[in-house]
């Protein structure tokens, strides 16, 4: 194994360890003590494989995306159903995992360090708009194909519908966490489903 993957190697393990602390904690309350205990490796090893925590939570985001977008992505670019169908089943597959797999209390790791961090690292800031912005532009064509099948008759336009549901999506996800409960997202889900992309 060269040099090279076996520090590539290490250094996903380790941001696959440190996740779930920046995802549980945040980034204020997460140190770099914290994420070299819970890896189980030396504090001074963490510096060879990061510059620095904020580095990590950039290397990390990007993980997270590559890691929760990619198979939400492919419901997209499955063009053995219609465009509004794909729409329909992306959405429902983000609050599936939002409801069954974090269980209504963990949200969007993203979400959570952008509404921490974005006034404070522009690093950090700027990592989370690249894939939002990636995700806001898959959504949009694939509402835009709906709206030109005559599928969405929605007068809006594709961008505007996409941005109000990835909005509305957060702010969900800020109300599921304070209630401890899953009817913010239902209710963005049925809004959804019943009014935007009608």
């Amino acid at each position: 194994m060269s040099k090279t993957l076996k520090h590539d190697l290490k250094a996903d393990a380790l941001l696959e360890k440190g996740m779930e602390l920046l995802w549980s904690k945040g980034y204020n309350a997460t140190s770099v003590n914290d994420i070299v205990k819970v890896a189980g490796i030396p504090k001074g090893s963490f510096y060879f494989y990061f510059e620095s925590k904020e580095d990590f939570v950039v290397k990390a985001i990007d993980k997270y995306y590559c890691m929760m977008f990619t198979p939400a992505k492919a419901i997209l670019e499955n063009k053995s159903l219609s465009p509004k169908q794909r729409l329909l089943d992306f959405h429902e597959y983000r609050i599936d995992i939002l409801k069954n797999e974090l269980d209504c209390t963990m949200g969007c790791m993203a979400c959570n360090i952008g509404n921490e961090m974005a006034e404070h690292s522009e690093k950090i800031r700027t990592a989370i708009l690249i894939h939002d912005q990636m995700i806001l532009s898959t959504i949009t064509d694939v509402i835009q194909e709906a709206k030109d099948l005559g599928e969405i008759k929605n007068t809006m336009s594709a961008q505007d519908i996409a941005a109000f549901i990835e909005d509305a999506g957060k702010g969900a996800m800020v109300s599921m966490k304070e209630l401890n409960s899953s009817y913010p997202i239902d209710n963005a889900m049925n809004m959804i489903r019943n009014v935007l992309l009608k």
